[in-house]
């Protein structure tokens, strides 16, 4: 039996530059696989499918913005003779959709249930829905390395791990609280060592959520890691800056850099989440905490919510540069499937667009409340624009300077952070007159 597993790409062609965020699920479904099936994996923003080799059964995990080329995908390997088995976020959220393009859907994770679906595809029973409840990741198996997918930078090795699944904050624009539970799940300690020597790398990414969300066992799996010798980035809350125990073992255990969710820097917007403090002067206290450690505060920002205006493209360029950030993340706020926002604004009336192609953080899909579509495509494009500067991106490498103990990783991670920032000033750019009316189904 011949086993393909694919993680697609949301277009037709593979960005040439950029960080890309490494992914384990094909791992841990190889690692689920008997052994007796000949496996294969592809990551399509890392490398291309072979499309003159023939499988039996083709798994394919999505997301909401590669939907469309997964179900693309499917297309082509079902004319093939290929049964295609759907998995992932999307899929989970929408799984009456995905079975319209695919043979079986697993819904939720699959630890509990890929072994069976196998037997069931051998048997000629394969079932089309497998409804799976959260595993124990006490028993949980070690995703099973292939260094063709362990890459994240123009094909340099950065692998991703991950030491825990589920999110107690149940942010209304995020699904993850929906598909991984709001308990946070541990994997034992002694399994994410193990994994971190088998990925067979001096810097790796941590996929968690909130790497830093159980903070007794943060604070003992960092103990742990400090042997390993390695460099690592991770996603947490800018919370973390209240333990200071934490914060320093965080950095001692190889943290180079925090992709931190600030989301907003509208105080309406910061009190209604729980996972930022609430006020301007309590972030920024913390983010000059974290940087003061010698680790990278990378920020994420969403734009578009009930009480943004257009200040707030102004409002956070001031920010950026007043905390003297490096590197930030800039979406546009996506309605994604399976969330509340998404609910909502479907009763409301306000989504213009379930185009999943667009549903890829720069492109509107919603009526906003306080500014029209175009005003708010237009605010995101001026934003990136002044921030990818030339000029701003040069003394953003040099006050790397200012880091203590800066490393090869860090340096490495502005630089293309910054450069594929730039890249997709093309992409955001394009959006602004994107008709997406005119897609709404």
């Amino acid at each position: 039996m011949k086993l393909l597993l694919i993680s697609p790409r949301s277009s037709d062609k593979r960005s040439p530059v950029g960080f890309k965020v490494p992914q384990v699920a094909l791992q841990i479904i190889a690692a689920l696989t008997p052994e007796n099936v000949k496996v294969s994996m592809v990551d399509e923003h890392i490398n291309d499918i072979d499309f003159s080799k023939d499988y039996d059964l083709v798994g394919i995990s999505t997301m909401t913005a590669t939907a469309k080329r997964g179900y693309h995908l499917a297309r082509i390997f079902k004319e093939k003779g290929s049964k295609v088995v759907f998995g992932g976020i999307h899929a989970s959220v929408m799984p009456e959709e995905a079975i319209n393009y695919g043979d079986a859907v697993v819904i939720g994770e699959a630890e509990s249930s890929w072994p069976n679906l196998v037997e069931d595809f051998r048997q000629n029973t394969l079932k089309r829905y497998y409804h799976v409840k959260e595993p124990d990741l006490s028993t949980a198996p070690l995703p099973k390395r292939d260094s063709r997918i362990d890459r994240s930078v123009l094909g340099i090795k950065w692998p991703g791990f991950y030491t825990t699944k589920g999110c107690p904050y149940d942010c209304e624009f995020c699904s993850v609280s929906s598909v991984y539970g709001k308990k946070i799940r541990t994997l034992p300690i002694p399994l994410v060592i193990k994994d971190i020597e088998n990925a067979n790398s001096k810097v790796l990414l941590s996929l968690d959520d909130n790497v830093a969300a159980n903070s007794k066992y943060a604070k003992s799996l960092f103990k742990e890691m400090v042997h390993l010798n390695i460099e690592w980035g991770g996603q947490c809350t800018v919370t973390i800056a209240r333990d200071d125990e934490l914060l320093q073992l965080c950095r001692e255990s190889g943290c180079r850099g925090l992709f931190v969710g600030l989301e907003s820097v509208s105080v309406t917007s910061m009190r209604k989440m729980r996972k930022t403090l609430k006020s301007i002067k309590e972030n920024e206290d913390a983010i000059k905490k974290i940087q003061d450690t010698g680790i990278i505060f990378h920020p994420s920002f969403v734009f578009g919510f009930d009480d943004d205006t257009k200040a707030v493209f102004d409002d956070t360029l001031e920010f950026l540069y007043r905390n003297r950030i490096t590197t930030a993340t800039f979406n546009i706020l996506t309605p994604y499937p399976g969330t509340r926002l998404y609910r909502r604004l479907k009763q409301e009336g306000r989504l213009i667009s379930e185009d999943w192609s667009h549903y890829n953080h720069y492109t509107v899909t919603f009526r906003p409340k306080n500014m029209t579509e175009r005003e708010l495509a237009e605010g995101y494009f001026y934003l990136k624009k002044e921030f990818y500067t030339l000029s701003n991106i040069c003394r953003r490498i040099t006050r790397l300077s200012e880091i203590s103990y800066p490393g090869l990783a860090q340096f490495m991670y502005v630089v293309f952070n910054n450069i594929a920032g730039r890249q997709t000033l093309i992409d955001s750019y394009k959006t602004i007159d994107m008709p997406v009316s005119k897609t709404y189904s």
